[in-house]
């Protein structure tokens, strides 16, 4: 897992159950603390931080979540500082997207020299660009709740070969358009090796011990990162498998080649045969 970052999809509905959202958070904790004891990072976009319905409403965004997380991490960790978010986000998000304690938070972890910041300009910055930029900076991906979104990002981390973990907590998505990640856990199911191309058999036969309906909220988080990181290390990388690609039509191309000229030396040596009426 050193050096690996970990991109999350998701959101909830801004009518989530109270104590689903907080089976979320506390999950979304839990997995922050186990990828960065294992030397990985995250993919965070960093934006506004919706809220659930009410007074005492709760983030039903999560990438805010996750840095507060990774500060908590970088504020009580004696090890010397590196990279633990790569941070997505517009040009212009300083003033207009973060409110003072996110804000805070943002600058802390700048200080710490802990950020990675990817800034998009205003002009370019929608869903597609941004959605490109964050699979683009991540080695994997996890995703819970969220709709269309998510579950387009599910597609695009697969396209590139990265394993995704689509997580079953039923949460909704803020835009009420669709179940991202459960869809794409249902699709786990049918054929875990567009999800884990390197491990899926292993992935299948501990499928249930990745649900966040059993409420062993420690023991999924500490199983995820396990399943991400076994992936990530016995994955081939994409540079490899270029090459890999390349010996094979290199050594097709020459057997091809060889048989090839040993039909035509037959045909030929037939040829000759026929004409001296052997």
């Amino acid at each position: 897992m050193d050096g690996k970052f970990i991109l999350f999809s998701g959101t909830a509905s801004s009518s989530c159950p109270a104590e689903r959202l907080d089976a979320a958070v506390k999950f979304l904790d839990a997995f922050v603390q186990q990828i960065l004891q294992a030397g990985g990072g995250f993919v965070v976009l960093l934006g506004d931080e919706d809220r659930t319905k009410g007074d005492d409403g709760k983030p039903c965004t999560f990438d805010w979540t996750i840095l507060r997380a990774v500060e908590r991490y970088a504020e009580s960790t004696t090890a010397a500082p590196k990279i633990y978010a790569r941070v997505v986000m517009s040009d212009d998000a300083w003033t207009s997207r973060m409110n003072d304690g996110n804000r805070k938070t943002f600058l802390n972890l700048q200080q710490r020299r802990v950020l990675e910041v990817e800034r998009i300009g205003r002009e370019r910055f929608t869903g597609g660009e941004y959605r490109r930029v964050e699979c683009e900076l991540a080695d994997a991906l996890i995703a819970m709740g969220g709709g269309k979104g998510t579950y387009s990002v599910g597609l695009e981390m697969q396209e590139l070969g990265k394993p995704v973990l689509p997580l079953d907590l039923e949460i909704g998505a803020f835009s009420e358009d669709g179940e991202g990640a459960l869809y794409l856990h249902r699709e786990l199911q049918d054929d875990a090796s567009l999800f884990f191309p390197a491990t899926h058999d292993l992935v299948v036969d501990q499928i249930e011990t990745l649900s966040l309906r059993s409420g062993q909220i420690d023991g999924v988080a500490r199983r995820a990162a396990e399943m991400l990181s076994r992936e990530l290390n016995s994955a081939v990388p994409a540079s490899e498998r270029i090459s890999r690609v390349k010996r094979w039509l290199t050594l097709l191309e020459t057997a091809v080649g060889k048989l090839l000229t040993a039909v035509g030396v037959m045909r030929t040596i037939d040829f000759i045969r026929q004409l001296v009426g052997l």
